[in-house]
């Protein structure tokens, strides 16, 4: 028997699917930097090291509650904001973020890295985003440690 649904565009979907708009953005970007200050931590993504346009911030501050809200700032205005990651994954050249309600939002960053940037953008990343996902590549999957918190691919 055929589910019966409502038409979007080539796709039928069913009544009790709910969709929501997505807004996604791609940067590539050949400079990061990693930042602690107190109780205040922050990653910066750079298309083109202090430049202006291109780049994706990530702060976090526990100085005060948060509601596990992080600021992210880009160049463009309608991903800038206060938001709680709706998921969150790291790779060895890939740093993916989702995020915000009507419309969610997307940031994908591809990057480069020395082991140790990479090493602190890492250690940095899970004390902001506690449960953000680790990806080796691709195709290997990190597991966690027995009673670990974090959430691992």
């Amino acid at each position: 028997m055929p589910i019966r649904g409502k038409r979007v565009g080539n796709i039928w979907q069913p009544h009790n699917q709910v969709s929501m708009p997505t807004k996604l953005r791609e940067f590539r970007c050949e400079h990061v930097s990693v930042s602690e200050v107190g109780d205040g931590f922050q990653v910066l993504f750079e298309k083109i090291p202090d430049s202006e346009g291109g780049y994706v911030l990530v702060q976090r501050h526990f100085e005060y509650p948060d509601s596990g809200k992080c600021y992210i700032e880009t160049d463009d205005q309608e991903f800038c904001g206060h938001f709680r990651f709706r998921r969150a994954r790291l790779s060895r050249k890939r740093f993916q973020m989702v995020f915000g309600i009507k419309p969610v939002r997307e940031i994908t960053v591809f990057f480069k890295a020395t082991d140790s940037a990479y090493s602190e953008l890492q250690r940095v990343l899970q004390i902001m985003i506690p449960e953000i996902r680790l990806m080796r590549n691709a195709d290997v999957t990190i597991h966690p440690e027995p009673n670990s918190k974090m959430a691992l691919d």
